[in-house]
């Protein structure tokens, strides 16, 4: 991939830049964006946004889909709130305030001048951009601005649209996106501005059509006039459109590395290490939960005196009892520990763990997540600093093709393949091995590829908890919202009988745009089913607006 040199956002009406990005006569923090083109915007409003998804949204999908733990050997009182599911408006609310102040940047590209269509696809890459990440702000919100959002100064107190029309809006967006992609004879190369695919058009076209997949896929359980809509937009999609999609991950890197904190891959500085390899607290932290370390790994490995293999009691489904070669990629054995240990949500001892072995430290975050180093025993933390980050993995684009082929047999073909080029995605990804695993994995009912509609259902589902867990985790919480799978313990200190439906506005919403906000109770974001909750929940919701 092509490298700029690391450009950042910060507050919607401003930019800063390392390494004389900007090479302007004033301060480039103080920006306007009259003066501040799409070459700019692009990579600033790519990398920005890639950090809420890749920090804050990760973690909290990781955390509700039982992924992650707290090491309590060392901490205590670790993710009390996410665990006791304690929902309210301070509760994340940096995915919603971040993700608008970030794609504001994309509007601006979208809205900028552009003389005999020249930036055509800078206009084509910010719309696509736009519609994946407005995506997210529906299936967690519902109702969001959209009409009279990124307005600014302008209008800092937007309407709420229903999310219904949003999701047709935002897959007009990428009707546009492509229409360009096809037709433009006027755009500038954008190679050198893309951190993403380097300008290369085919690939977001590809990507363009995996956005409308996910899209699709997600109203699968509506009926009515939002099924018939949906299964239109489908037929366009193959017929039209090609029904082409990804074929590597989606990755993006704007050249980061260990000049200082700022410049190194989100994730890293996150989770791992500063840029001077001070380890961060979250690297000695996060641990792998007993839900993870039983999931994949053999009943041998369970301790004897463990509780039982059935994943949820009274759910009649035990945990499939197959050695997955991903167990040491994802997470690793714990500081100075020969064994891999697990704690579970809630508890406050480590209880997972080998026969015949004692409590210890837990395991903690694999850099196996982020290839291509293996994790060999040679490699420091420290060369993760530079690695891509990941805005969509290969095994999601293969696992959404394997559910839309069985769902909708006559556009879409191959689930068996698309699911086992899934699973292959995921473990190339961690590099380890496929087709032992593959074949083992494929004879058990609700993991594999066997059974019912609804076994192989929940195997897409769980091969892909497993394929973007630390990477992505906040598709997999979504997805269990929208079918149920995998299925996924709560902490054993949850105030609730079931996750949220939804998250609640943050307190900056109902304190400046009072008028507009919907009011959300706790009753409504755990209530199986409510009016709030994204539509493609509740089956038949009315076309609004």
């Amino acid at each position: 991939m092509r490298k700029i040199k690391f450009l950042f956002p910060v507050l919607f009406l401003g930019l800063f830049a390392c390494d004389n990005y900007l090479d302007v006569n004033q301060n480039p923090s103080r920006l306007p964006f009259s003066e501040v083109g799409p070459e700019k915007l692009l990579p600033a409003a790519q990398v920005s946004t890639y950090a809420v998804q890749n920090v804050t949204m990760n973690q909290l999908g990781n955390v509700f889909m039982n992924s992650w733990g707290a090491n309590v050997q060392q901490y205590t009182g670790g993710w009390a709130r996410e665990y006791q599911l304690l929902v309210d408006n301070s509760f994340y609310s940096g995915i919603f305030e971040n993700l608008y102040l970030n794609v504001n940047n994309f509007q601006k590209i979208i809205e900028a001048p552009n003389p005999n269509g020249q930036n055509d696809y800078f206009v084509a890459v910010a719309k696509i951009m736009k519609a994946h990440y407005m995506q997210y702000l529906v299936d967690l919100y519902g109702d969001v601005p959209y009409t009279e959002a990124f307005k600014g100064v302008e209008n800092i107190t937007p309407a709420y649209n229903d999310d219904q029309f949003v999701y047709r809006q935002l897959l007009n967006e990428l009707d546009d996106a492509r229409d360009i992609i096809l037709n433009s004879t006027t755009a500038d190369d954008i190679s050198q501005y893309d951190v993403m695919l380097a300008g290369n058009m085919q690939d977001w076209f590809n990507f363009a059509n995996t956005i409308e997949l996910r899209y699709l896929v997600r109203m699968s359980n509506s009926t009515g006039a939002v099924a018939a809509y949906r299964d239109q937009r489908a037929n366009d999609l193959v017929n039209v459109y090609g029904g082409t999609f990804i074929t590597s991950d989606v990755s993006i890197n704007p050249g980061y590395s260990l000049n200082n904190d700022a410049q190194t891959n989100p994730f890293f500085l996150n989770f791992l290490a500063s840029a001077a390899g001070t380890a961060t607290q979250n690297y000695s932290f996060i641990a792998p939960t007993a839900h993870y370390y039983k999931a994949l790994s053999t009943y041998a490995a369970y301790p004897t005196a463990a509780p039982s293999t059935e994943i949820i009691s009274g759910s009649g489904v035990n945990y499939p009892n197959v050695n997955d070669p991903r167990r040491l990629r994802i997470f690793r054995n714990g500081a100075s520990q020969s064994v891999f240990r697990g704690v579970t949500q809630g508890s406050t001892v480590v209880d997972m763990y080998p026969p015949g072995q004692a409590p210890g430290i837990p395991g903690r975050i694999g850099l196996g997540i982020y290839n291509p180093y293996n994790q060999t025993a040679a490699t420091s933390v420290l060369d993760y600093a530079v690695n891509d980050g990941y805005v969509m993995l290969l095994a999601e684009a293969e696992f959404l093709q394997a559910e839309a082929a069985l769902r909708w047999p006559a556009l879409f073909s191959n689930d068996q393949g698309h699911f086992q080029n899934g699973i292959a995605a995921s473990c190339a990804f961690h590099s380890v091995a496929s087709t032992a695993y593959i074949t083992a994995i494929n004879t058990k009912v609700k993991f594999g590829w066997t059974g019912s509609f609804d076994d192989k259902l929940h195997a897409i589902m769980y091969q892909k908890w497993i394929a973007l867990m630390g990477v992505h985790g906040i598709e997999s919480f979504i997805e269990y919202n929208r079918t149920g799978y995998p299925l996924t313990p709560l902490a054993t200190s949850a105030s609730q009988t079931r996750k949220p439906r939804r998250l609640v506005y943050p307190l900056t919403e109902y304190i400046a745009n009072t008028q507009n906000v919907p009011m959300i109770t706790q009753s409504q974001v755990f209530a199986t089913t409510d009016s709030s909750h994204p539509f493609w929940m509740l089956g038949d919701p009315a076309l609004g607006n």
